[in-house]
This record gives C-alpha cells, structure tokens and sequence, in this order.
C-alpha cells in the first residue's frame, strides 16, 4: 500500500522553506501538526487520559478541510493519532483514503498506532507504540496483544516503521531491554516521559530514575543502538532547563479544532516542570540552532 514513488518534497527544499518561514521572518506557523484523528480505540490502556472522551468520527470532507487549513497555516510535517487513527472510517473511507490525500498537502506524513491492526499504510512513517516487554506492555495496554504487535512489526512491508515508548514509573527499568529486543524489527525507537494529566500521577517517573534512564538511553546510542532523540534533548529533559518554543506545533483534534502550542492545552493543565513530551524539546533546540537536534529531525523525517 505504501507508494514510494509518490512525489515529495526534496530535503534541501523543505530545509530552505522551514529557513525562511521559521528563522527569516517573524512569522509563528507550526512546522509540524499532530492530529488526534479519532478517539476510540480498542484498548484501554493506563497511561492514556483520552480514552473515555466520546465523539464520532469526523466524516471525511471535514477531516480534508480540516488538513487543508492546516497547511493554509503553514504545516508541512504531520503525525496522525488518536485513540487509534487507524480505526477510522467515514463509510467505505477509511485511514488509508485520509493519508492519500495527506500526502498530497505535505511533505511528510506519519502515524502512531497501538500496532494491534496490520501496518501496511501509505504513510511515510510509521510509529508503534511499546511500553515494555510483554508482560509490562499487556498490563499498560489492558489486554494481551505484545505478540500480536510484534508478529506485525515483523511481517510488514512498510520501509520506515519506528517504535515510540512513553516512559512511565512501571517501564522504566526494562527499556533498555525493550530496545535491543525491537532493533532488528524498527529503523528508530524515539522516546518521550509520561505526563501526569491527574488520573494516573503514580506513573509519572521520579527525576532520579528518569535521569538514570536517560544516561542509559545516551549511553545506548553511543552504542549504536538507532535511539533517535538527540542526546542534546535527552539532556535538556534530565531537568527541563530547556527554552520551549511551542508555537512550532499545532494539535488538532477530531471535531477540527485546532490549538497551537503546547500539547496540554484544553486537555490538561499545564505544569511545564513535569514536561516529557520530547518533540517539543527536539524541535525546540533545534530551531535555537542546536546541531544534535537538526540532526535527529533530519533523520526522522527525510
């Protein structure tokens, strides 16, 4: 289903547009969107705040207006989730229909996905989501699907497939173990810290060990494991003495509204000392001109 010969923007082209639009001019457009496509999912895992909003899904002209004022905002990189994006449908339209027309509008198009549903999409990324080896994700997830995910990492045709772990206090001791158990089936693990939004604050993870882990993590990627997060933002998150730039991202949810800015807002209350949301470090840094930082995005999305 993935169509790598689809046109796309070249890496020096989106680098000279992302320079002029973001570092030339004094214009705040997000770079990048996230869009919560859907929220129903066939699990109920622990650690997500967002599995008991209701709503139907948005029908498919209303999901096209909504990624076209996206990129009237000026977007170009954009990451689909939910619940599970991959769950959605407006008649005999399903994700596959959205992400065709998303990649005519963009220059990059992702999905994160729970990795229960087969992963031959036609997006340019996409991201699966772990929280441990098996017994620790199945209790995370609410149901006994570790040996499903893995069997689709491995059977899937897609050629950029990365695995995405949100470190909490009940994963933590064994991601390093996770990593090397999922290098052969994934080209990048990308990781970021659970947030608190009050209904789970027993998995928000101590600074002791989210320090511990993260000299773990550096110390991973020193080996060569395909760790993504630059080693510069994985610093910056040991204390969150790090200058937020959140205007660079955009978060849409399924009814089409959009917010941009930080993640939280209208989902949460915000308490930037207990950040963990790693892209915003990433990008971030990177656009303060950090070179660790513009290098993991160049390796990420071109």
């Amino acid at each position: 289903m993935y169509n790598e010969d689809m046109p796309r923007t070249s890496p020096l082209l989106l680098a000279g547009h992302v320079l002029f639009q973001h570092l030339l001019t004094t214009r705040r457009r997000p770079l990048l969107a996230s869009y919560k496509l859907t929220y129903r999912c066939n699990l109920r895992c622990l650690q997500c705040p967002f599995v008991d909003y209701a709503g139907e899904d948005a029908p498919f002209d209303q999901v096209c207006r909504t990624l076209d004022e996206l990129a009237r905002r000026g977007v170009r990189l954009i990451i689909f989730e939910g619940g599970e994006p991959l769950l959605w449908h407006d008649g005999a339209r399903t994700f596959t229909d959205v992400a065709q027309y998303t990649r005519k509008r963009f220059d990059f198009v992702g999905v994160t996905t729970n990795g229960t549903l087969p992963l031959d999409v036609n997006t340019d990324a996409v991201w699966v989501s772990l929280d441990g080896l098996a017994p620790t994700h199945n209790r995370l997830r609410g149901a006994e699907i570790f040996e499903r995910v893995v069997e689709h990492l491995r059977t899937s045709p897609h050629p950029r497939l990365y695995a995405h772990i949100t470190a909490n206090a009940q994963n933590h001791a064994e991601i390093p173990a996770l990593a090397r158990f999922i290098r052969p089936l994934v080209k990048g693990v990308t990781v970021q810290f659970y947030y608190p939004y009050g209904n789970q604050d027993d998995l928000f993870l101590p600074w002791p060990e989210r320090r511990a882990l993260i000299n773990q993590l550096i110390a991973l990627k020193r080996e060569g494991l395909p760790i993504l997060n630059s080693a510069a933002a994985l610093r910056a998150l040991k204390d969150n003495h790090w200058r937020c730039l959140p205007w660079l991202i955009a978060s849409t949810n399924p009814d089409g509204s959009i917010t941009q800015g930080c993640y939280l807002l209208g989902r949460a209350a915000v308490d930037c000392s207990k950040c963990g949301f790693s892209p915003y470090t990433e990008m971030s840094l990177a656009f303060r001109g950090n070179p660790q930082a513009i290098l993991a995005g160049m390796r990420i999305f071109t």
